[in-house]
C-alpha cells in the first residue's frame, strides 16, 4: 500500500501544480516579460501583448487539463489500489507518461494560438 500511495501522490503533483499556476496565470499573470517566471518562449517575449494573451490563454488551457487530469488520475489510480508493485508502477509511470504529454501538447496549441493572432513580429493580425 505505500507504493502506491507513494505513486498516487507522485501521479498528482503534475494536474495540481496545472490548477494553480492556471489560476495563477489567469488572474495575476506576470507583469513585465522576464526569463525568470511565467510561460516563456519566443513567441509570447516578443511584447505586452503577446506576453498577456499568452499567459490568458495558457492559463485557461491549464485549468481546464489540470482538472481532466485530476479526475482521470484519481480514477486509474483508485483502479489500481490492492494491485501488486508492478502493475501500480507501470501503470503509474503510463499515467505519468499522458500527463507528460498532455503537458507538451499545451504548449504546443498555445504557440499555435499565439500565431494565428499575432504576426511573427508580435503585432495583431
Amino acid at each position: 500500500m505505500g507504493f502506491w500511495i507513494f505513486m498516487l501522490v507522485n501521479n498528482l503533483v503534475l494536474p495540481v501544480l496545472m490548477l494553480v499556476f492556471g489560476r495563477v496565470f489567469q488572474t495575476k499573470p506576470p507583469a513585465e516579460i522576464n526569463s525568470f517566471y511565467g510561460y516563456r518562449t519566443r513567441m509570447s517575449s516578443l511584447n505586452q501583448d503577446t506576453w498577456e494573451y499568452a499567459h490568458l490563454y495558457f492559463g485557461k488551457l491549464w485549468l481546464r487539463m489540470g482538472f481532466g487530469m485530476l479526475l482521470l488520475t484519481g480514477i486509474s489510480m483508485l483502479s489500481l489500489y490492492g494491485k501488486d508493485h508492478k502493475t501500480v508502477g507501470t501503470a503509474g509511470g503510463a499515467v505519468a507518461l499522458v500527463q507528460i504529454l498532455l503537458l507538451l501538447l499545451s504548449v504546443g496549441l498555445t504557440e499555435r494560438k499565439l500565431r494565428e493572432k499575432f504576426d511573427a513580429q508580435g503585432h495583431m493580425r
